[in-house]
């Protein structure tokens, strides 16, 4: 068995992560894109139509590669995710059963190391095209209170939200996707089980 160099090994990772994130971004823009013009612009434009599985195969797909990025360990506690019906702004509902998924994970991450876990996840996500709405690091030497890390980002056209937090307790972060509103297929079927993949 013969070895890279170190050289030829760190560009092979360097390509590996280009690889994983362009298609990355390729997924993230198909999944949250509208069927006509290829992107969601504003109230008018038709919603982009996906199943609630391939909706909740992106969000799998989008927080392992947060985690994978920012080394943040998803833990056993299993994933959560809801189907929440659109509701508009006095209460009213369409029939075409749209929905939006809310989904997270769990991940033990020190608390000395979660300032860090937040900095990796805003140098990627600003780095694919998300504008930062909030972003708080733990101050240093508050290691006895509680953890207060918190980030959120916004997709600007495919509105799809990430948010990365200091959960109860310490050793522990939550990360999590919210997607804009969704239409599904008029024959998909619904998700009927909380597996990670």
């Amino acid at each position: 068995m013969t070895t890279s160099p170190p050289r030829a090994r760190t560009t092979v990772t360097r390509l590996s992560r280009l690889t994983v994130i362009a298609l990355l971004t390729a997924t993230l823009g198909a999944c949250m894109s509208s069927p006509g013009n290829g992107k969601y612009d504003g109230k008018d434009d038709p919603l982009p139509v996906k199943s609630q599985q391939e909706s909740l195969d992106w969000a799998r797909q989008i927080i392992g590669h947060l985690a994978q990025t920012s080394g943040a360990r998803i833990n056993e506690e299993g994933e959560n995710f809801w189907f929440n019906p659109c509701v508009g702004r006095n209460g009213e509902k369409a029939p075409d059963k749209r929905y939006t998924l809310d989904f997270g994970v769990h991940a033990d991450v020190p608390d000395e190391q979660q300032n860090d876990v937040l900095r990796k996840v805003r140098d990627l996500l600003t780095g694919e095209g998300l504008t930062v709405t909030e972003y708080r690091e733990n101050p240093a030497g508050n290691s006895s209170a509680q953890p207060i890390a918190a980030f959120s980002a916004r997709h600007p056209t495919s509105r799809y939200v990430v948010d990365v937090d200091s959960t109860e307790g310490h050793n522990r972060m939550s990360l999590a996707v919210r997607t804009p509103c969704l239409i599904p297929p008029s024959d998909s079927p619904s998700p009927s089980a909380t597996s990670t993949p």
